[in-house]
């Protein structure tokens, strides 16, 4: 089986998805209600932090 490379923007972007998961999973047990307005935003800031880690890593792999 071939072994991959640690992937850094992989782990960032299963920390981001899962802290809205948990989040979401506190308000349906009755925890403090989620801010909407806040939601979307912070996806794409999320996404787009996601995308520059994403290109930086795959530039300095590709120059070794």
């Amino acid at each position: 089986m071939f072994r991959h490379r640690f992937d850094p923007s992989s782990v960032v972007a299963a920390l981001i998805f899962l802290g809205f998961a948990v989040r979401y999973l506190v308000e349906g047990f009755g925890g403090q209600k989620v801010s909407y307005p806040w939601t979307m935003p912070s996806l794409v800031i999320s996404i787009a932090l996601i995308l520059i880690l994403r290109v930086a890593f795959h530039r300095r792999r590709r120059d070794r």
